[in-house]
């Protein structure tokens, strides 16, 4: 039996997932430096759509940056992070969606831009077809795609030079059994390297760039206390009731995750690769 099934999203949707789901939403549009990538274009009257909207963060963040007669709207499988309507900008809407079932017939061909970020979790065996191919019917003729995802398998642990950590950290030593959790979820990320060809060659996109932003040094140990937050949530929600092999039980890992938060106190912090890739339809 996988650790994480197939369908299972990794995380807790309370109000701790809340808070750190937003605070990365801002360490991450500093990293990028933009919401929506500069290479798409925005009409006065396009609609944009965003896929595993989460918190709703955001459309409700773009739609400050965007003429107000763009209408955004996200999408979620649960709307159990999301702000009461009422408090919306005028222009968001915030509504469900499993992007991972067939696609409704009045979302097809509607979208101008199409955005998707951290659903990495959710593509198995690296094939991303199916989800890819339901963005891509969203969107109108000439319509873009935007995919942003941080490669959580291949992260590693880097220390400051002002670190008073001697030899290999216990946070690097736990990258081993995190990634055999992964494998044995079939989770792996080598399709992002290839997404743009997948855009071009199998969806017959008619471009698809790739492009690598770095993670902003001085934002690691934020970055660090994201991903250590998501794996207390995966504590709580999975391995309290399915102790795992590598991970071992709920309180097992907690207690190494306080271990690894005193690590990054002193000095040593994960460091992850961002990619993005922009097509057009």
């Amino acid at each position: 039996m996988a650790p994480i099934r197939e369908g299972e999203y990794m995380i807790q949707t309370n109000g701790q997932s809340i808070s750190r789901l937003n605070l990365q939403h801002y360490w991450v549009e500093e990293t990028l430096g933009y919401l929506l990538h500069p290479d798409i274009p925005v009409a006065d009257n396009a609609k944009i759509a965003d896929i595993a909207t989460g918190t709703g963060i955001w459309p409700i963040s773009l739609s400050r940056r965007v003429p107000s007669t763009v209408q955004i709207d996200g999408f979620d499988i649960t709307t159990a992070m999301f702000p009461p309507a009422d408090w919306l900008p005028a222009n968001v809407s915030l509504r469900t969606l499993d992007i991972l079932k067939p696609l409704p017939d009045e979302l097809r061909g509607v979208y101008d831009v199409v955005c998707i970020r951290y659903f990495g979790v959710l593509i198995r065996d690296n094939d991303p077809g199916f989800v890819l191919r339901n963005l891509v019917d969203m969107l109108k003729p000439g319509g873009y795609i935007q995919w942003v995802e941080a490669d959580i398998y291949n992260q590693r642990v880097v220390t400051s030079a002002h670190s008073t950590l001697a030899g290999p950290t216990t946070l690097e030593q736990h990258l081993e059994p995190w990634r055999g959790y992964l494998d044995a979820s079939g989770l792996r990320y080598d399709w992002l390297k290839t997404l743009p060809t997948t855009c071009k060659e199998t969806l017959k996109m008619s471009s698809a760039k790739l492009y690598k932003p770095k993670l902003l040094p001085a934002f690691r140990f934020t970055a660090s206390a994201s991903v250590l937050g998501a794996w207390e949530e995966l504590s709580y929600k999975f391995l309290d009731d399915r102790p795992d092999e590598f991970l071992g039980t709920g309180p097992e890992l907690r207690k190494k995750i306080a271990g690894f938060r005193r690590e990054v106190e002193r000095g040593a912090a994960l460091d992850l690769e961002y990619y993005v890739t922009v097509a057009r339809k």
